[in-house]
């Protein structure tokens, strides 16, 4: 029945327990997927053939997800045709059909049953619709909605659910801890073409190292994330070189879990979690090319399609695929990247579905992948002979290159077995492979000109297994409602790092370089491989009880890894091994209020394996974090909108710190800490108008520290990549009638404060000030023939403002990106 309902949505919600329900659904679409909607009702099974349902009228997007979640009936219908529509509200016992329709009464909308659990919803005459708008034949963004919308796509902006604080999609308004998500069509309006710049306008997240290629370089809260992909952790290899770079346009959205979350993933920063949703196959069908142009010579072509492979709609395929070469701000600095991800849902019945992902990528980058470090001569300080130029290449240009290859083939599947019981499995093979090899600094010269340099090469590689099987109940105790979450996973990964011997090459005048021309790649000097294995067992349980719901989580791991560094030249051989086990958890208390107001408190613990030894050669113990939070979050009921507020205290034991009995070596008697207070505004306040808003304000210190060798402590110090003060806002508009009809315009600008580079508070980067702009056409409106047609001009640092986004050393200065623009022609049918 699907095969043939282009343009249609599709709403599949099967609640194991609707008696338990009591929390708001988000729209968004889980292609195979059948995890509860969480839905603001009441809605209380009698019989297999009567429901009691309590319906609020309001918007009929919102309705129908109610009633989805409440029936269990899986809902295909024409997206274009609810946008604008309000539903009456449904409230009484009814059967599943005629409650559907007295839910549709005056929406212009009649159910088609297939059978019990899945109905088509047809358009009758316009004349019997009154209540659509005077303007509904205007053609809106389709949005396909299941039950779950915690790995679909986000409703404009404004994501009602997450897949990742809890594992269990509870709504981010009852989560208490901060979430921030980055949805699709947010993604598509500012044209992010990596994560990191998908995440400028999120609070507390910093970018590090301006036009890098290979790696997404991010802090959050002074910390580096934890990175996931759909729910599972990435590679990152023996010393962070094998980490994966995920292409932007394979993903529906970007969620960032704020603070403490070892009591469901095991080991982890303090600062925060980093989970990447890819892109998963659609019932409904979808088609898209896109061409691309721009700055830099760039030259890009994409396409994405899905939708069903049967007539039934029980197997699903996606196959999303990028090809780009682009050259980058600095010379010599160029890319060429091939990306593809096919994708396969099957749902045998409503009960059960299995989804294979698979991705390939593979990046080929002259000029080795990212600008090297400059001196701070020229960048951040003045320099007798002017400024260092953002377009200098300090490499060589036949020296310095960059390879990835990288693979992920893996499944996601859940089964629920009754209206309490759901099991899932995740599992996932990753292999990356990364070749690195450049030309550096070593210093410059008293005269500001001359730079030494030397070159080397560090290749490495990774595998990793990892499996994440979880058992969620839904019942009722009581007047408590319990959604407990059993939870068992296991990851082994295999990486191998080869670091070459540092090879000295003749110097370059960095304002007028000549280049020696030929640079042979240098021995190697060490090899390292390293085998870690993290098992762990966990649960959950959210209580709810009227407007309360108590979270409580925790976590036993055992972590372990075995690191041989074998040194060449002296054929010296070392072993570690470290055994470590931890329990991590999580409480957490929110009120509901019925006015969408939900203030939460939480305190949270994590832990983080270290590598290395101390002078008598034992292991170093894991740090570990703590945090607590307290916070607000408001979703009016009948809106697309979300504002979260949240003030946080987290500390880092454990942090490695100079000994002071010999400081050739480190001791763990270090600790860290960071305070703030984050804001963020995301709504969708009408089909043609979006925003996203953020503020955050941080203080950061090394609170415990032993001196170094000359005698001086970072005790008191701010911790690297922790700005003072961050805010952004962005405000998307598109006429949809009238002479401009079909015109949209973007605008936003950034605001990155002061921060420090290094632990003792060198280099400290000035504030600054950046503008993005955009602007696009849909043909459609004015041309009937070119439906789907549209075309957007995308600015980032629009101004073209120079600036230095951190210094890490006297030789390890970046430049952010300068003024891009991209041009951008896509055809959707």
């Amino acid at each position: 029945m699907a095969a043939g309902l282009s343009g249609f949505a599709v709403l599949a919600a099967a609640m194991p327990n609707p008696v338990a329900a009591g929390i708001d659904a988000g729209h968004g679409m889980v292609a195979g997927s059948t995890i509860r909607p969480i839905v603001r009702v009441s809605a209380i099974a009698r019989s297999e053939e009567t429901i009691v349902f309590a319906i609020p009228a309001g918007p009929l997007d919102d309705a129908l997800a109610a009633y989805a979640g409440a029936s269990g009936v899986q809902l295909i219908y024409d997206a274009r045709t609810s946008g604008r529509v309000r539903s009456p509200g449904l409230s009484g016992d009814f059967s599943r059909e005629d409650g559907l329709r007295q839910l549709l009464a005056g929406t212009g909308l009649v159910p088609q049953f297939a059978g019990e659990r899945m109905a088509t919803l047809v358009r009758v005459v316009a004349e019997a619709a009154p209540a659509l708008a005077s303007d509904a034949d205007v053609t809106l963004d389709m949005l396909e909605v299941m039950g779950d919308g915690t790995v679909g796509p986000v409703n404009g902006y404004v994501a009602r659910r997450s897949a990742t604080a809890t594992k269990t999609g509870t709504s981010i308004l009852e989560t208490p801890q901060a979430i921030n998500v980055v949805g699709r069509k947010e993604i598509e309006d500012r044209q992010a073409q990596s994560v990191s710049q998908a995440l400028l306008y999120t609070p507390g997240v910093l970018t590090q190292y301006g036009t890098d290629l290979r790696y997404d370089w991010l802090y959050v809260r002074g910390f580096v994330p934890g990175r996931y992909l759909d729910g599972l952790r990435l590679p990152f290899g023996a010393r962070g070189y094998s980490q994966p770079r995920i292409e932007s346009y394979g993903l529906e959205r970007i969620e960032l879990l704020k603070g403490p979350s070892s009591g469901l993933y095991g080991q982890n920063s303090p600062g925060g979690l980093l989970n990447l949703i890819s892109k998963r196959p659609s019932a409904v069908p979808l088609r898209e090319i896109q061409l691309q142009t721009g700055s830099f010579g760039r030259a890009q072509a994409a396409f994405d399609l899905s939708g069903p492979v049967d007539p039934d709609g029980k197997i699903l395929y996606r196959l999303t695929g990028l090809a780009r070469t682009t050259g980058t701000q600095v010379d010599y600095l160029e890319e060429d990247r091939v990306f593809i991800a096919p994708s396969v849902a099957f749902r045998p019945d409503a009960d059960t579905s299995l989804t294979i992902l698979s991705q390939y990528l593979h990046i080929d980058s002259p000029g080795g992948g990212a600008p090297q470090g400059l001196p701070t001569l020229g960048t951040l300080y003045s320099n007798p002979n002017g400024r260092i130029p953002t377009r200098r290449f300090i490499g060589e240009p036949n020296y310095d290159r960059f390879k990835l290859d990288q693979g992920f083939i893996g499944y996601a599947f859940e089964h629920r077995y009754n209206d309490v019981w759901t099991v899932r499995q995740n599992l996932r093979f990753s292999h990356v492979e990364a070749d690195t090899q450049r030309v550096q600094a070593i210093g410059l010269a008293a005269n500001g000109r001359t730079l030494s340099r030397y070159a080397w090469a560090f290749p490495e590689r990774s595998n990793l297994f990892n499996v994440d099987n979880q058992a969620e109940a839904r019942f009722l105790t009581g007047p408590f409602a319990h959604t407990l979450l059993f939870g068992a996973d296991y990851l082994r990964e295999d990486a191998r790092y080869d670091e070459s011997e540092l090879q000295v090459v003749p110097s370059v005048d960095i304002f007028a370089p000549t280049y020696a021309g030929t640079v042979t790649r240098p021995p190697l000097g060490t090899r390292i491989t390293q085998g870690r294995n993290q098992t762990g067992l966990y649960a959950q349980d959210e209580i709810r009880s009227g407007g309360f719901t108590l979270t409580l989580s925790g976590r036993q791991d055992w972590a372990d890894a075995v690191t041989r560094t074998r040194t060449v030249a002296s054929g010296a051989l070392t072993q570690v091994r470290q055994n470590d086990a931890a329990f991590t958890g999580r409480v957490g208390l929110s009120y509901l209020f019925d006015g969408g107001l939900a203030p939460y408190i939480s305190y949270a613990t994590s832990f983080q394996p270290t590598s290395g030894t101390n002078r008598l050669g034992s292991p170093f113990a894991p740090t570990t974090g703590e945090q607590i939070e307290a916070g607000i979050k408001v979703q009016p009921p009948g809106t697309n909108l979300l504002l979260t507020g949240a003030v946080f205290d987290l500390t880092q034991q454990n942090v490695l710190t100079p000994d002071s009995a010999d400081f050739r070596f480190n001791t763990q008697a270090g600790e860290a800490r960071v305070r703030g207070v984050e804001l963020e505004a995301k709504a969708s306040l009408t089909d043609s108008l979006d925003l996203t808003a953020s503020y955050a304000g941080m203080s950061s210190e090394f609170t415990k520290a032993n001196a170094n060798a000359a005698g001086v402590s970072i005790v008191g110090n701010a911790l690297p990549f922790v700005p003072r003060h961050q805010a952004a806002a962005w405000l998307d508009y598109t006429v949809r009638t009238g002479t401009f009809a079909g015109l949209g315009l973007g605008a936003g600008v950034r605001y990155i404060g002061t921060s420090v580079g290094d632990n003792a508070n060198l280099y400290r980067t000035p504030a600054v000030t950046l503008v993005d702009a955009a602007i696009r056409y849909d043909f459609g409106y004015r041309h009937p023939a070119l439906k789907g047609v549209d075309m957007a001009v995308n600015a980032t640092n629009l101004f073209d403002k120079t600036h230095v986004t951190t210094c890490i050393a006297a030789t390890g200065c970046f430049y952010g990106n300068r003024q891009t623009i991209l041009a951008t022609l896509r055809y959707r049918w």
